[in-house]
Parts: C-alpha cells; sequence; structure tokens
C-alpha cells in the first residue's frame, strides 16, 4: 500500500513537473493557444482561482474578451484577490463597460490600496469617460504607488493630448523617446504633437527618419485634420487581434476541419496561417491618443520578426468601392485591381452589431479613406456607423456597426460583377 501511495505522488509530481515545463515552452515562444489548452486541462483536473485568472490572463492577451469574463466570473464573489478584480476591470474596459469597470477596481484597491495597475487601469476608464481630472489624479496614484512610470507617462502624454495642451505632450513624449522608446505608439503621439505644434518641417523629417509613412505629406495632412477626441473615440472599438490571438485561431480553425464541436472562437473566416500583422501597437492614424498601455508589453516584442517571416501579401489595389440595400441584405462591394484572396483580408465579429473588415497592404483611390467610409456608409438602412483607419504598414481597417444583430456573407462575385475584380460582403439579418 505504501508503494502505491508513493507512486501515485511520484507521478502527480511529474505531471505538475511536465506542465509547468509546457507553460514555460508556450509563455517563451508565445503560444497563447498551447497555454489556453494547459489551463483548460488543470481547470478540468482542479478548478482553482489561481488557474481561472491565469487561463483568463491569456484569453486577455488574445483579446478573447468574453472568454476571459466568462472564465472569471465563478470566483468573483468569493475571491479576495485584488489582481483577480484588476484583470476583470481590465476586461470589463475593453468591452467598454466602463462604470462596470471602475466598480471592480474600486475593488482593486479597496483590498489593496497600493495597487498600481488599478489606479493606472482606473485613470485610462476615467478617459474614457473624459473625466479627465480624476484621470490626472488616477495615474499620478499609479504613479506613486511604483507603476511602471514609462506606462504612466505615456499616459499623462495623451492626457495632455485630449486637453490639446501638445507642449505638454511633447515634453512628456519626449522624456520616453530620449529614454530610446520606439514603439509605435510613442513615435505617432510626438508626430501629432509636431504636427498640432505648427512644426511641420520637422514633423515630416521625424515621419521620413522613423518609416511611419512611404506619403508624409499626406499623412501630415490627415493627421492636421484629425481631433483628439476622434481618436480616443477610434479606442472605444476592441483592438486588432494580436499575434497570439491570430495563431489561437489558425490551431482552433486546424480543430474544427476535424471536428466541429468546438465553437469557443470567434473569427469565422479570413484565418490564414501566412497572414499576420504587427500587434495593435502599430500605428493608426486615428489611434494617435493610445488608450491601449494597460498590460501587452509581452505580447508586442517579437511581432516584427514574426512578420517578415511570414508568408507576403500581394498588394490590394482599391478602385472603388459601393454599397447598396437588397431585400434582405446590405452589400458592400470592393474593386480591385487583382483578385481578394484569404489572405489579404481578415474579417471579425465583434459583437452581434459589430464587425472589423481588416485589409492588408492596401492602396487607396485618390480620394482616399473618407471616400471609402461615406460609400459604405450611406447605406443607412442596415448600417448606424461605419468609421476607418489606415496604418502605416497600409492596413485598411473598417469598423462597420449595423443597426440589428447580423450575419455576414462575404465572396469572390466572379469576372461579370465589374470591369476590374470584385469582392462582396453582403449583411444579413440573424433572423432572416
Amino acid at each position: 500500500m505504501l508503494f502505491i501511495v508513493t507512486g501515485c505522488q511520484n507521478s502527480t509530481v511529474r505531471y505538475d513537473l511536465n506542465d509547468k515545463q509546457k507553460i514555460y515552452v508556450h509563455e517563451a515562444t508565445k503560444n497563447y493557444g498551447g497555454l489556453i489548452e494547459l489551463y483548460k486541462q488543470r481547470l478540468q483536473r482542479s478548478d482553482s482561482e489561481d488557474t481561472r485568472y491565469k487561463l483568463a490572463q491569456v484569453y486577455y492577451l488574445t483579446h478573447d474578451f468574453e472568454a476571459a469574463k466568462r472564465t472569471l466570473m465563478p470566483v468573483l464573489k468569493k475571491s479576495k484577490n485584488d489582481n483577480v478584480f484588476v484583470l476583470y476591470g481590465h476586461i470589463e474596459s475593453k468591452m467598454r463597460n466602463n462604470d462596470t469597470a471602475l466598480e471592480y477596481l474600486d475593488k482593486a484597491i479597496a483590498i489593496n490600496p497600493k495597487n498600481g495597475e488599478a489606479y493606472n487601469v482606473k485613470g485610462i476608464v476615467l478617459l474614457k469617460k473624459k473625466q479627465y481630472d480624476a484621470a490626472r489624479y488616477s495615474f499620478n496614484l499609479a504613479r506613486d504607488n511604483f507603476y511602471d512610470e514609462n506606462k504612466v507617462t505615456n499616459n499623462l502624454a495623451m492626457l495632455s493630448i485630449l486637453n490639446k495642451d501638445y507642449n505638454e505632450a511633447y515634453k512628456y513624449l519626449n522624456i520616453l523617446y530620449t529614454k530610446g522608446y520606439r514603439d509605435q505608439t510613442i513615435l505617432h503621439n510626438l508626430l501629432y504633437t509636431l504636427v498640432k505644434l505648427n512644426k511641420i518641417q520637422l514633423a515630416k523629417s521625424f515621419c521620413i527618419g522613423h518609416r511611419l509613412s512611404n506619403e508624409p505629406e499626406i499623412l501630415i495632412q490627415e493627421l492636421k485634420q484629425i481631433e483628439p477626441i476622434d481618436a480616443v473615440k477610434f479606442n472605444e472599438i476592441r483592438p486588432t487581434q494580436s499575434e497570439g490571438q491570430k495563431q489561437y485561431t489558425i490551431e482552433k480553425t486546424a480543430l474544427q476541419k476535424v471536428s466541429k464541436t468546438d465553437t469557443e472562437i470567434k473569427p469565422k473566416k479570413g484565418t490564414k496561417a501566412q497572414t499576420t500583422t504587427k500587434s495593435e501597437v502599430n500605428a493608426k492614424l486615428a489611434n494617435i491618443a493610445k488608450l491601449d498601455t494597460e498590460t501587452e508589453t509581452d505580447v508586442k516584442k517579437g511581432s516584427q520578426k514574426n512578420n517578415q517571416a511570414n508568408q507576403a501579401v500581394t498588394k490590394s489595389t482599391i478602385l472603388a468601392v459601393r454599397s447598396g440595400e437588397h431585400g434582405k441584405f446590405s452589400r458592400v462591394t470592393f474593386e480591385t485591381v487583382s483578385p481578394l484572396s484569404k489572405n489579404q483580408y481578415l474579417l471579425e465579429k465583434i459583437s452581434p452589431t459589430e464587425f472589423k473588415l481588416s485589409l492588408y497592404d492596401v492602396t487607396l483611390p485618390k480620394a482616399g479613406i473618407n471616400y471609402i467610409i461615406n460609400r459604405i456608409a450611406r447605406s443607412d438602412r442596415d448600417f448606424s456607423n461605419v468609421t476607418g483607419t489606415l496604418t502605416a504598414e497600409k492596413k485598411l481597417i473598417l469598423k462597420i456597426k449595423t443597426k440589428q444583430n447580423s450575419i455576414v456573407k462575404d465572396f469572390d462575385a466572379g469576372p461579370d460583377a465589374c470591369k476590374a475584380k470584385c469582392f462582396v460582403f453582403d449583411f444579413y439579418l440573424e433572423n432572416k
């Protein structure tokens, strides 16, 4: 009997060590899909708050906020862990439930008044609610409690941009720049402040020197038109998928071809293994005052190297965009020089009424991005809002909100649909 018990204990120890080794490897390689499966298996063996917290963290890093929320909810009532409430505050903030986010962040602070991260996230949520003085106070509390100085400095710079105090914003950003930070967010915030300070020649040199755009004059002209509040509004929409989320989606898509029982992943289409883009920290014209400096430092490192190793994407030259209303659906048509293949776009369903379409390595029509937005928005029977951004890497991101719960069907319209090549996105009401 002693032999049997000892054998079981040794087996458990080996099992735990094996798990720890796998977790270490997955974390080192940022294999978030592998981490999720490991933590799910742990939960099946033993449901604990610690495992749920770790699983929710990975879901958060892959931007699957619904899954992260679902994972944490069973432990919220009994938890005494301030970090659990901070993570939940992050999640609710990303889901635009700002009041709920504040409620749980305050719970975290009540448990641990020295949790600097809680104050930092609270400041970000208060910014979203346009409570700027309260946000500044919260950021300073984060700094007083030794939260990452550089993140707080960047958030204070963003706050200055929102207040249109571009000299103060430049001062904060220059502190980070002098320290050697070359994050795309910081570079674009600096470029934005230079433009708003009317230092156009310096802005052009800065833009060229850091390769922020192949057409600096056009970028600078667009930045002149962008108001800070408009930049913040774009961050109300959920951020782009990270490399980890793409990889997780790829793994699940492969599994779904074998078994259709797993329906947890939200992105339905356009997930090709060779299609990767830089993480959400990359430049967005309307993403100048960035709110997402929360917990994603680890996600963004190395994405540039991974990007170069992946399959090259053929340029998508958009000739025209059309939209129209049909009996049971509204159609958006992209007319391009070459056929639009599956590895040149990603269609994501953010919520029952919100969709994000990303097209990679895009060349826009001469009329620019506003032309595309206006062409789609004029179909107002089913669409309530359309916004768009163009990154420095020429990725076009369109966010389309429908008036009712909808589904989208995307397909090549064939050679007879238009003079060039046409690709179609049809928005149907779910109940039709």
